[in-house]
């Protein structure tokens, strides 16, 4: 398992056993549940104790059909959530279950916690940056500013940027880059890079992830940047550039084989201009 893979499975067991927790805690914490709901909600948990997702589920379908109190009903909607979108990698089913709980109650605490786990699975696992940009831009609304606000700011623009909204994308990421106390202050060079990339603008992609690279300590992300600053310089045709970047990620990079094929074009590229 390569070293991105490996880090992508360590988030989403460390994701799932913190969100797990937290609704078994939830849930634990109702104090009007009538004597069969609570056995009800007991047998779930041990299912989920026993990582039997699918049997926890069904269980708390059943609970449903009965017309627990709301507040049972808003709790039970979140483990659902949990369990389909992390458990059982359902994400859009899980989003559903997240986003009913917005059906039921208008207080602050759940729209927050609602809208960031769906802003996570939205943008970290199916990678849809339309809602994860809906998802973003509405935390970042909070006032007063909610504690991972930073993180929110930068995942808004990071869509932006995905979704090639050049001109709002921009707009956004000046306060990024102009707030060194900012926590991904450095990020925005990258995004920038990544923007001016997608609107074909390689001289300037290339100057902002220059930049980046001076800043970042991450060995990962910097192997990242140099990847796409590799593609910038292959396509400017400046391609003994690109072949010596290309090498200097060589076994860093997640998939060597894209390594491999992209200095094998490039070398027999430099070969044919020389016949």
């Amino acid at each position: 398992m390569d070293l991105k893979k490996h880090q992508e499975l360590m988030n989403k067991i460390k994701y799932l056993r913190a969100g797990l927790l937290l609704a078994l805690i939830l849930l634990n914490s109702a104090c009007d549940f009538t004597p069969r709901i609570h056995q009800q909600i007991l047998i779930a948990q041990t299912y989920i104790t026993n990582q039997e997702y699918t049997k926890a589920v069904k269980q708390y379908h059943e609970i449903l059909e009965e017309i627990p109190p709301q507040d049972i009903r808003i709790k039970i909607y979140y483990q659902l959530g949990e369990l389909y979108a992390i458990s059982l990698g359902e994400y859009r089913k899980g989003i559903h279950y997240y986003e009913k709980i917005r059906e039921l109650t208008n207080d602050p605490i759940w729209l927050v916690k609602t809208q960031e786990r769906v802003g996570e699975i939205a943008y970290t696992y199916i990678k849809d940056y339309k809602k994860s940009e809906d998802i973003y831009k509405e935390l970042i609304s909070f006032r007063p500013k909610l504690n991972n606000y930073d993180l929110y700011e930068y995942r808004y623009v990071s869509t932006l940027v995905n979704q090639n909204k050049f001109i709002e994308a921009e707009k956004n990421l000046i306060p990024l880059q102009n707030s060194p106390n900012h926590k991904f202050h450095t990020d925005a060079f990258y995004l920038y890079g990544q923007l001016y990339f997608h609107n074909k603008d390689w001289q300037k992609s290339v100057s902002y992830l220059r930049e980046y690279i001076k800043r970042e300590k991450r060995r990962d992300k910097i192997v990242k940047a140099k990847f796409l600053m590799g593609n910038a310089y292959e396509t400017m045709e400046r391609l003994k550039l690109a072949y010596n970047i290309y090498y200097s990620i060589l076994g860093e990079y997640p998939n060597t084989k894209v390594i491999q094929q992209r200095l094998k074009s490039v070398y027999e590229r430099r070969i044919s201009r020389r016949r």
